[in-house]
């Protein structure tokens, strides 16, 4: 298959399957492990098609969104991935959302994104309807605190 060829659209769509997972996320983004995608640039088209995807109906589609939202963080993922970390049906991609906007390790500079999101995470913290995520914001909240205070 030629995978260069496919709408970036249908390129996040075949992240359901294992089998061309990968094949597509590198004709989308250009890049697959942790170091690729520090020197990835990501077109603006594939940008939108990893948004878009957060609402895509698969949930492993939004968790390699998110994943790789994580990876070549900017700017215009913030409102997004904050909106799947209050509202994607899967736990597990909410808690991974979180991770994104806090971690910094993952993002190509090393550097966390500007963003201040301790209010969000105190309110995912207390109504977030699974233990799992509730219990990440609250360590999240508490690590942006201590590095706010340091």
């Amino acid at each position: 298959m030629n995978y260069h060829g496919l709408p970036p659209s249908q390129l996040v769509d075949l992240f359901a399957d294992k089998t061309q997972r990968n094949a597509a996320i590198v004709a989308l983004i250009g890049g697959l492990t942790a170091t690729e995608l520090r020197r990835v640039s990501v077109s603006d088209a594939a940008k939108q098609a990893l948004i878009t995807g957060l609402k895509h109906p698969n949930s492993k589609v939004r968790w390699w969104c998110i994943q790789l939202m994580d990876h070549v963080a900017d700017e215009s993922y913030l409102t997004p991935l904050l909106e799947a970390a209050k509202t994607d049906a899967t736990p597990k991609n909410r808690r991974h959302a979180l991770h994104a906007l806090t971690c910094e390790v993952c993002k190509p500079d090393r550097c966390a994104l500007d963003i201040d999101i301790r209010a969000e995470l105190a309110t995912i913290a207390h109504t977030d309807p699974d233990a799992s995520v509730r219990l990440m914001a609250r360590q999240e909240l508490a690590e942006l605190n201590a590095k706010k205070s340091a």
